[in-house]
């Protein structure tokens, strides 16, 4: 009784072990943004940073576009940090910010300066 309660225990622990649920996981995919600093709708895609396990990339973040430099973002649980960074293409659009995911939703609030402007934003992103 031992041996086989062992051997289900232990394989528990090593199918844990071998698919590990990552923080970013719940953020990572498309998104249907409504932000109220550009006033429409618009698609955002969160991938997996490849350099850093609790990072994500925001592709198309604030409108940006999708060829543009996206700006990186910090996942610890349920919450997801941008750090002060500066994005697009010629680094020019300074960002800084902070949301919270709450059943399939995220809640950001956020600055962006675009040297002529600050804006100051809440956006609402939900999947599609």
């Amino acid at each position: 009784m031992i041996a086989l309660l062992t051997g289900i225990f232990s394989s528990c622990v090593e199918d844990d072990l071998a698919n590990p649920q990552s923080d970013r996981d719940k953020f990572i995919g498309a998104w249907d943004v409504n932000e109220n600093c550009q006033r429409i709708s618009y698609s955002v895609t969160i991938e997996a940073d490849p350099t850093n396990s609790a990072q994500v990339i925001l592709k198309n973040f604030w409108l940006i576009g999708y060829q543009e430099e996206p700006p990186y973002a910090i996942v610890a649980g349920n919450n997801i940090v941008i750090p002060k960074q500066y994005i697009a293409n010629n680094k020019d659009i300074e960002v800084t910010g902070s949301g919270n995911y709450s059943d399939e939703e995220i809640t950001w609030n956020f600055t962006v300066n675009d040297g002529a402007d600050l804006y100051t934003c809440d956006a609402f992103y939900e999947k599609p």
